[in-house]
């Protein structure tokens, strides 16, 4: 009876301790669910661009370098589309007989200054 009921302690003794690691294993798969989770949120807001463009001093100026250029030109480029649409909207109002006359003058006006004086 002795090497039965050893067997049975044996044996809920084993029982035990897979309980015990099956709850610590549990508790770990919530871990690494949490993590993961973590993981996707950082991957979406993107830490490690901003991480990186903040440790690295060159890489933001160059950056600001090249935003600003492009808006630059972006700017110009819009200014002169815009303008020269403009232009050719109040081409189209010369022939009115009131502002007829001021749009001519200053067509004439621009057009005289685009041509270098001899």
């Amino acid at each position: 009876m002795t090497k039965k009921q050893n067997e049975t302690e044996e044996i809920e003794r084993l029982v035990k301790q897979l309980e015990h690691y099956t709850r610590r294993l549990e508790k770990f798969e919530r871990l690494d669910h949490q993590l993961h989770k973590i993981s996707y949120a950082l991957e979406r807001s993107k830490v490690s661009d901003i991480l990186l463009n903040y440790t690295n001093p060159r890489r933001v100026f160059f950056t600001n370098v090249l935003v600003g250029i492009g808006r630059g030109l972006g700017l110009t480029i819009g200014t002169v589309i815009v303008l020269s649409l403009l232009g050719l909207l109040l081409r189209q109002f010369v022939d009115f007989p009131l502002i007829g006359d001021w749009i001519s003058t200053l067509l004439d006006y621009v057009d005289h200054e685009d041509r270098p004086s001899p």
